[in-house]
């Protein structure tokens, strides 16, 4: 009988195709430019895309094992994209335009919210039954 995917472990399946679809970006000509730039906006280093992968592993991971190890993963991505933009937003203040930084730290600012929101708000009554 094939296993049935809760609603939060399908965002993670999602998730996982995001990041190691970001992953996989690097590698298709055209989209670097000759700068090393992704879409002549985002730096892409070599821990930039160990990173990707990795959250693109941990999401298929988590989305395979449980509904619970799926929301744990999405508290912790919430959390680490957090500092992410935070950092990242502040320590770039005097060194790029503001329009830029913004536009750098838009797809991370997205991504947290949503795992913030998954994280509380997907398969939630389902999730309150299992742990009480």
């Amino acid at each position: 009988m094939p296993k049935r995917f809760s609603t939060i472990q399908k965002c993670g399946f999602w998730f996982a195709a995001l990041f190691l679809g970001v992953y996989s970006l690097d590698y298709i000509p055209g989209i670097m430019d000759q700068n090393g730039l992704m879409f002549g906006l985002f730096h892409m280093s070599k821990l930039i895309d160990f990173g990707h992968l990795a959250l693109g592993a941990l999401a298929l991971i988590s989305a395979l094992i449980s509904a619970k190890a799926s929301r744990l993963y999405f508290w912790a991505l919430g959390v680490w994209y957090t500092i992410d933009v935070v950092t990242y937003f502040f320590g770039h203040m005097r060194v790029i335009p503001l329009k830029s930084n913004v536009l750098v730290n838009l797809p991370h600012t997205i991504i947290f919210i949503a795992a913030f929101w998954i994280a509380i708000n997907v398969d939630k009554s389902s999730f309150e039954r299992t742990t009480a």
